[in-house]
Parts: C-alpha cells; sequence; structure tokens
C-alpha cells in the first residue's frame, strides 16, 4: 500500500512520538538540562516537567511553559511565542508547590 505525498509530509511535521510515553506524559530526559532560546535570545534552562509543560529557570523568576510553544527539541529548546504572563504565574505555582511538604492525619510524609 503507497502513502500519499500529503500523508508523508503531514507525518513528517507530526511531533516525534518517542518524545511521549504512552500515558501522553512526556519523557523528561528529552527536555530537562537544556538551555532555552526564544529568537536568538537565551530566556532560561529547563529544569523539569510538569504533565504537558515544561519548567524554565532563569535568574528572574521560573517559567512553565506549554509544549506546544517548543520549536526544536536538539542541543537547546527553542521556543516560539507564548503567553509570558501566564508561564510566569504557572512557574511560580510550580516553585511554590514543590517546596510543600503534606503529611497525612497520622504525621506519615505524603508528598
Amino acid at each position: 500500500m503507497q502513502m500519499s505525498i500529503i500523508a508523508k509530509i503531514t507525518g513528517f511535521f507530526k511531533k516525534n512520538p518517542q518524545n511521549s510515553e504512552k500515558d501522553g506524559q512526556l519523557k523528561s530526559h528529552f527536555y530537562i538540562g537544556k538551555f532555552v532560546k526564544q529568537d536568538n535570545t537565551d530566556i532560561g534552562e529547563s529544569i523539569g516537567v510538569e504533565g504537558k509543560r515544561i519548567i524554565i529557570k532563569n535568574p528572574e523568576n521560573i517559567m512553565s511553559i506549554p509544549i506546544e510553544a517548543i520549536i526544536k527539541n536538539a542541543e537547546n529548546l527553542i521556543v516560539g511565542d507564548f503567553d509570558r504572563e501566564e508561564a510566569t504565574r504557572l512557574g511560580k505555582e510550580w516553585a511554590d508547590q514543590k517546596d510543600m511538604l503534606v503529611f497525612d492525619d497520622k504525621g506519615m510524609l505524603v508528598k
């Protein structure tokens, strides 16, 4: 069975399925520890993955950007446009939650 040229082109530009797990979660090792650039400007370093968002740390703040904003994932992560205000807000929420310890009613660490 031959594929049409349109099907081949569409398949070529789809996101790489190897970058996600079967449950839709991202494989974090493909995204962590890379410098992140937007318009040839360094905007930080990727430090984590939460759901379908990449956590970016820079000297001013922490941002959580959607995976859809990533244009290229190679030696560096190249990102396009994203809502910087929302990314900063979600990054702050992530930073606040990661430092929070949760205990059950018996005093055992839950999270």
